[in-house]
């Protein structure tokens, strides 16, 4: 329990004071824990970030990937992976500000490092989804599924970060259904 209250706190003094200014002695006192027990279980910030941001992404991966091993029409499965990303961004907003602002912003090189694979690993799992479409009854274009995939991840970020900041201009459903019109109009050959 006391591990998951540090990540909250973490989440939200990194969002507020970005990674620099954020201090250890200010996310213990939000997480109520003593200093002792932060660093028992986080030796460092930069390991504490780390664990912040990694736990973002596994936790879209994981619930894409679960929601994904059921036999889903192709469409539906771009739709199921843009509603996970949408509800990550827009449910944590101290998370989305993190990877919005913070994720490259002056880290621990092994630390960056670390994220840069977590990151490239999500745009791998993205690409498959992508390359497993091309192959079904010939729905894709012939396009490159890694760009695709950062293409995908890029519009998700923008648009959340835009709606984040004019919430009062869309709803949730409106966000759904353009991210997912302007991804599916460069995939698929033709759109029903």
């Amino acid at each position: 329990m006391s591990k998951e209250k540090i990540i909250q706190a973490a989440i939200e003094v990194f969002s507020e004071n970005g990674y620099h200014r954020a201090s250890m002695d200010e996310i213990a006192a939000r997480a109520q824990v003593a200093k002792g027990t932060l660093y028992y279980n986080f030796p460092g910030k930069s390991q504490l970030f780390k664990t912040v941001v990694k736990q973002g992404f596994e936790d879209i991966m994981r619930r894409t990937e679960a929601d994904l091993n059921s036999p889903l029409p192709i469409k539906e499965m771009i739709m199921r992976t843009i509603r996970h990303h949408l509800d990550l961004f827009l449910e944590s907003r101290h998370f989305s500000h993190i990877v919005f602002n913070e994720i490259s912003n002056g880290i621990e090189q092994d630390v960056l490092e670390e994220l840069k694979e977590l990151k490239r690993t999500h745009i791998g799992f993205l690409a498959k989804i992508i390359e497993d479409g091309k192959c079904e009854e010939n729905l894709f274009r012939d396009v490159d599924a890694n760009l695709a995939a950062v293409s995908m991840i890029g519009t998700l970020e923008s648009v959340c970060n835009y709606y984040l900041n004019h919430q009062e201009a869309y709803t949730r459903e409106d966000l759904e259904q353009f991210v997912f019109t302007v991804i599916t109009q460069g995939l698929f050959i033709s759109v029903e």
